[in-house]
């Protein structure tokens, strides 16, 4: 992934990664918030939505797996993770085939709708990981399509609010990301995975321009309760007339 001066990352699928590594060749373009803000009740979920938009002059993202297609050699990892059954050591060994490519996304722990990485009093984080009708997800897929110079739009996660709901105010979040990671075989049939690649990342720079905010209103009471509180009114009314009433 890009090397931020963040507080550690959440990943989508957990995998390793290495913030350094890139491919210049790979397909270039930036990631927005689809609605950066807005304002929400105490007890709303908030989805976190993107909108991935390649550069003109970008190569298309666009592949398919198994076989793996849509990628120039030279544009492939050379090197992939092989973690030993047995002992559970890893080492790096050379790609001899690669087999699948996969997106996926990240979190780093950012703004203050939680506590760095872990739920704070008011909201927790959850990646969106499967598509629903809507609601698409790029999490773990192994062909997609995208030309360049075109956007397509998906749910990256949520903010879940704390039991009894958030405190009224302005929350922010800035950093999200778009990865690239492969799968294949060693010389040997052993199976390996790449590290993950960013194509692209949410308002890097952290800055107010490109951030996610949402405002939490202050609750405001439901028509039965204005109704309580008229006839709490009319009560207190009744009772000081009656002891004026008595005091003359």
């Amino acid at each position: 992934m890009k090397s931020l001066a963040l507080p550690a990352a959440v990943l989508g699928a957990a995998l390793l990664f290495n913030p350094l590594l890139s491919v210049a060749a790979l397909p270039t373009g930036t990631l927005t918030f689809v609605t950066p803000s807005g304002t929400v009740g105490a007890n709303d979920t908030i989805d976190i939505r993107l909108r991935l938009t390649l550069d003109a002059a970008s190569a298309p993202l666009t592949f398919s797996s198994n076989p793996l297609t849509g990628f120039a050699p030279a544009d492939l990892p050379v090197q992939g993770t092989y973690v030993d059954p047995v002992t559970g050591l890893s080492e790096m060994r050379n790609f001899a085939l690669h087999d699948a490519a996969f997106l996926n996304t990240y979190y780093l722990c950012s703004g203050t709708f939680t506590d760095v990485c872990s739920p704070s009093a008011n909201y927790s984080f959850e990646f969106w990981l499967a598509s629903t009708p809507g609601n698409p997800s790029v999490n773990f897929l192994d062909n997609f399509a995208l030309p360049a110079g075109q956007s397509t739009e998906y749910l990256f996660g949520r903010f879940i609010p704390a039991a009894g709901g958030a405190a009224p105010g302005t929350y922010t979040f800035y950093s999200s990301g778009l990865t690239l990671y492969f799968e294949g075989k060693d010389a040997n049939g052993n199976f390996l995975r790449s590290e993950s690649i960013t194509l692209t990342a949410s308002c890097p720079t952290e800055t107010a321009d490109c951030a996610f905010t949402r405002t939490v209103l202050a609750a405001v009471p439901e028509p039965g309760s204005y109704g309580l509180m008229a006839l709490g009114l009319l009560g207190v009314s009744w009772v000081t007339r009656r002891r004026v009433g008595l005091a003359r």
